[in-house]
Order: C-alpha cells, then structure tokens, then sequence
C-alpha cells in the first residue's frame, strides 16, 4: 500500500537537460523506470515525442554490461538490438571511441578500468542516436576532466540534435549545468525550475542550499494538520491501468535473435573453461552410469533346500555333471548349470528357513528339491504320461521369489527357466534322447531389431542422455539469466525491447 510517486507532475520541453535530484530511495528510479516503460503506473500517464523502445537511450546506475565481450563486440550486439545495420554500428562505434576517449575496440570490459566501463555504458545508451535520453548517475567515478567533456557533449546534443535528456546525480553543484532540475524527495517533485532561477527564488548560493531548504519545508509541512489531512485523503488507486506509452516491435526481430546468436557465441567462446564442463560433463556421468549402474547384476544369491542330499551340497562335489546320471541326485547338475551364470547358490537346512532368508533380503529367491526330486524326475522322463501322480509331484522345482524389484525378479525367472532347459537338453542328449523335446514347441529366431539376450544398459542410457539433454541446457540457460539479472544486463535488455 506503500505510494512511491505522490502526486508528482513533471513536464520536459524537447531539447533540454533535465536534472534530477534526490536522495536514494526518493523515488528516482522507481520513476525512470516508468518512463522507459518497465514499470507501469497505477495512475496518472506519461507522454513522450518517444513513441518505442528503441527511441530511448538508458543507462542505468550499474555498469550492465558483459564482461567477456570487447567493447565493439558491446556496441555491435546492443546496436542489433536497437535494428541498426553493421556499417552503422561500425560508424557510431568509432565516433564514440573517439568522444569518449576509450581504449581499442577489441579491448575486453573485463579488462578496463571502472571509469573506464561505465563510459562505456554511456556510449550504449548513445550508440543508437535516441530521441530521449535517460542516464542514471552517468559521471560517478569519472576524471573531473572526462565528466566535463561529457556535459559539454549533451549540452550539443540537447541544442543541435534536439534530444531531450534526463540525468540524475548524486552529485547537486553538477546538475547547475542542466537546463531544469527538479528536486524530489520521498516520492513528491518539491520543485520544478532553472537552477538560476531556483537559487534566486530561495536567495540561496548553490543548489544543495536551495535543496535543503526546501527539504525543511516539506518537513515542517508533514506535521501541519492541513497536510496531514491531504496525505490521509489521498485518492485510491484507479482500476483501469493506463495505457502504455511506448509500443513494441513485435515479438520477434531478426536483428535482435542475430543480436542474441552473437552475444551467446562471443560468451561461450570466451568461457572455454564452463562449456568444457558442460560439454564433458554428460560423457563423464554416462560412462560412470554405465560402468556402475548400467551392467546386468552379478552374484545374485539364491538360497536352495535340497531335501534329497542327507550331506548337502558337498555331496554334489564327487557326482558326475555329464553323461546319462538319471541314477544320481539330479539337483545337483541343476545346480551346477546355475552356477555358471549370474546366480549364487547359498544352501539352508530347512523351508522355513530358506523363506525367512527371501523375507528378509538375504536371497532373492528360494529354490526347494523335493526328497525323492531325482528318482521322480527320471520316472517322469522315462514313463511319460505314465508316471505316477506322487511322481508327477515330487518332480516338480518349487520356487519362491522376492518379485519387489521387478527387473531383477524377471531376469531371474529367465536364467531360472533357461537354466533348467539347459540342464534337460544335456541331460536327455547324453541319454541318447532328442533334447528338443525337453522345451517347449516355441522357437525364437534370432530378433530383428536387437539380440536375443539385451541388457539393461541398453534401454537406461538413452533415457540419462535424454536427462542430460534437457537439464544441461536449463542450467546454462539459468545461470545466464541469473548472472545477467545480478549485473543489471537483463534489465537493460528488456529496456531495448
């Protein structure tokens, strides 16, 4: 609810120097800020021979400019943004260096001085040859000499090119130069005069006397009554905002994309060291990716009850893993096929207890031989549909998964039943029977797209490359804007347009 600008009239006649005074937080900017059209007001309107954006020349009160960029390559990307051609902005740029007194083109702003760089910042707001002219406290750290020189060069702008120019400074004997100043503070205009005339009228010296009387009136008029009243009265905010006063372009330039293209080129050339992170970046979280996520797990334990084996799985070490062994314990050449894949075996004494493993998160799986596993699988290969019911029963694996990670749940499915058709197929070719028969009647030929056994890494690292794809960019692109939004260059662009 706080108001900024209470009541100010203001008026600049075309050709002249309007100095504007006040302390910080008066509402200077707050007012420059409207009349370049950033902000908008709540009331009241503004009306300038300035009809876009482009009519306007600012510089704000920070320097607002990139450091990487040399200073022609400055005046060439703000003058793209303001629609001028090449040989103009190779014109303007040699006369500015010459008014100026500034280094070589080709010198880099990081590289000069702070007086330095904020002439560059005017020669900016200049570079487009504006109608209206805004600097906010343009000579602050300057040569006494070079801020003379530059008054002296916006008094001839003002008479001869009739431009019509807003300065403010800190600095309250300089605006005596100008052709009207006006004083403000806390958001009201006190006054609205020549400096001569000001300092006749308050039978004061300079103007910081002037200032300080007038200062001590508006004071003293706070505590009156009658002024109270006023400020307590003050009219509501009226609902309809006004119209701007400036007009865009368009939405889109060729000049100002040229000019964007240029800027980004130059920035990213410049820092080699960054674009090297980020271009390097992606390839080194991809092969990390790669060498620690993306492989197939290995050495996945599964636990095994072999109720057929009275010694356990130490008996498997003196049984035969080839030949016709229906006569053995065949868990174990199960077994043993497992092994050679990415399963580890780990043997319990009882069911319960190889559950209680799976339940909690030591085995993945649970695998259970009955007792007479062996001898009712050879009945049921020999006899077929004649095989008992009891055999028919006993022969069948019993498994338990823990299915809670799916990928590793379904790969051990597939080693888990291929396994098994390895071990048939072996068993039943050293048999002298057709191994083919031990599968089922479903062939896979070899894929067309693809192979028969994928990896994970194939179908996760395209999805990262994806991420990276869209992240890197983002946070390019945000550093940017907060880095231009810190050094006050975005605001100065979007007062270009």
């Amino acid at each position: 609810n706080n108001i900024v600008l209470k009541g100010l009239n203001m008026t600049l006649p075309q050709g002249t120097i309007y100095g504007l005074l006040g302390p910080s937080g008066c509402g200077k900017t707050t007012l420059l800020n409207c009349i370049v059209g950033r902000i908008e007001l709540d009331a009241g309107q503004i009306t300038t021979k300035a009809k876009h954006r482009a009519d306007i020349g600012y510089m704000p009160q920070d320097v607002a400019l990139y450091s990487v960029l040399s200073i022609a390559e400055t005046f060439l990307y703000y003058g793209r943004l303001f629609g001028m051609t090449y040989a103009q902005i190779e014109s303007r740029t040699e006369q500015l260096i010459k008014l100026l007194e500034l280094p070589a083109a080709k010198t880099l702003v990081e590289n000069l001085s702070g007086g330095q760089q904020r002439r560059v910042s005017f020669a900016v707001a200049l570079i487009h040859d504006p109608q209206l002219l805004i600097l906010d406290e343009p000579t602050v750290g300057l040569d006494p000499l070079l801020s003379q020189s530059i008054w002296e060069h916006l008094l001839k702008l003002a008479s001869n090119g009739k431009k019509t120019i807003i300065i403010t400074t800190h600095y309250i004997e300089e605006a005596r130069q100008a052709h009207f100043v006006g004083l403000m503070r806390g958001g009201v205009l006190l006054c609205e005069e020549t400096p001569t005339q000001l300092m006749i009228t308050h039978n004061c010296d300079n103007l910081e006397q002037a200032f300080l009387q007038l200062s001590h009136k508006q004071h003293n008029a706070f505590n009156e009554e009658d002024d109270q009243e006023e400020i307590i009265n003050y009219p509501e905010l009226t609902k309809e905002k006004s119209k701007p006063h400036l007009s865009g372009e368009g939405w889109f330039l060729w000049s100002r994309f040229m000019a964007q293209l240029i800027k980004n080129w130059f920035f990213m050339w410049r820092n080699k060291a960054m674009m090297i992170f980020l271009l390097g970046l992606p390839l080194v979280q991809c092969t990390f990716y790669n060498l620690a996520i993306g492989h197939d797990p290995e050495g996945l334990k599964i636990a095994v009850v072999v109720d057929e084996l009275t010694n356990g799985l130490t008996e498997c070490l003196t049984i035969p893993k080839t030949g016709c062994t229906l006569d053995y314990p065949l868990s174990c050449r199960y077994l043993d096929k497992l092994q050679s894949r990415t399963i580890k075996v780990v043997e319990y004494q009882g069911l319960n207890e190889g559950k209680s493993a799976v339940s909690t998160n030591k085995a993945w799986g649970l695998l259970h031989f009955s007792h007479n596993y062996s001898t009712s699988l050879a009945e049921r290969i020999n006899l077929t549909s004649d095989a008992s019911d009891l055999a028919i029963e006993w022969s069948q694996l019993n498994v338990w998964m823990d299915m809670s990670n799916q990928y590793i749940g379904n790969m051990l499915k597939e080693d888990l039943l291929s396994g098994y058709a390895g071990f048939l197929e072996e068993l039943l070719s050293d048999c002298g029977w057709p191994p083919q028969s031990a599968g089922i009647p479903v062939r896979f030929e070899e894929p067309i797209y693809g192979n028969r056994h994928p990896s994970f890494i194939h179908f996760a690292s395209p999805a990262v490359i994806v991420v990276f794809m869209f992240y890197l960019p983002l946070m390019f692109t945000v550093g940017v804007l907060l880095y231009e939004k810190m050094a006050g260059i975005l605001e100065r662009c979007m007062v270009a347009g």
